[in-house]
């Protein structure tokens, strides 16, 4: 098992050497092997040196960059093209935020959790012994409302929280419902950070994964970088995938 970290980056220089060293402390601990594909953003600050001195002193770690802020969905589309040249079945592929908010030590629950049989795991916000801490109350809302909008119109076992970055993926979920970039383009879409909702809602339609879903620390305050979230934007993106799965919903010939 070889575990790809996908860790998109927009101005997070505070921050990025913390987040990657708990990382590679997390994994190096489950005495796994790894790489860590940094996916910066056109950020403005030193986030692209940053990652250039770790890409120098750890083959592990490498680095894409895009000449232009493009949003989250170009970011994961990015990542995930090229995760999907090297993943092997056995293997594992993590994404999550790079503004330390997210405790990386999750992964290790989440790798156990691959290996009792899930397909895909999920640092969840919603399951007992989660904490929350230092959030916005308009980003609470947001996320409590997407998670009893989708619990409530596309119910799934074992699935409560939709909107978080923070997950583990089987690789052999991945290679099975993901077969070339034109499919990565094709199911990492829309507006916003709806689109990584909208990629999880394909992976349930196409390959009815078991999922599994590990508690986090979710820890606003200690975030470094800016906030990468437009919220309107963010909320049209919602509508417009909420239309589209009930569209598949009621005729899945269309997903």
């Amino acid at each position: 098992m070889k575990i790809y970290v996908i860790l998109p980056a927009y101005n997070e220089e505070e921050g990025l050497e913390k987040i990657l060293d708990r990382i590679r402390k997390a994994i190096d601990f489950l005495g796994l092997d790894y790489e860590i594909l940094i996916v910066n953003d056109g950020s403005k600050d030193r986030t692209a040196l940053i990652s250039n001195i770790f890409e120098k002193l750890d083959k592990r770690i490498s680095l894409k960059s895009l000449d232009q802020n493009q949003g989250i969905t170009t970011v994961f589309r990015t990542g995930f093209k090229h995760v999907l040249k090297k993943v092997k079945s056995k293997d594992v592929i993590i994404s999550l935020d790079s503004d330390n908010t997210q405790s990386p030590y999750a992964i290790v629950d989440m790798i156990e959790a691959i290996r009792s049989g899930a397909d895909l795991v999920i640092a969840s916000r919603f399951v007992p012994n989660a904490k929350v801490q230092g959030v916005p109350k308009y980003r609470i809302f947001l996320s409590n409302s997407v998670a009893t909008i989708m619990g409530y119109l596309f119910p799934y076992p074992g699935l409560k929280d939709y909107s978080t970055f923070f997950r583990a993926y089987k690789g052999s979920l991945i290679l099975n419902s993901i077969k070339n970039e034109d499919d990565i383009d094709r199911t990492i879409e829309g507006h916003g950070f709806s689109s990584m909702a909208g990629f999880l809602m394909h992976l349930v339609y196409n390959s009815k994964p078991k999922i599994k879903e590990v508690p986090i620390n979710l820890r606003y305050d200690l975030k470094e970088g800016g906030s990468g979230i437009k919220i309107f934007k963010t909320i049209k993106g919602y509508l417009i995938l909420f239309q589209k799965l009930l569209k598949i919903k009621n005729d899945p010939r269309t997903s």
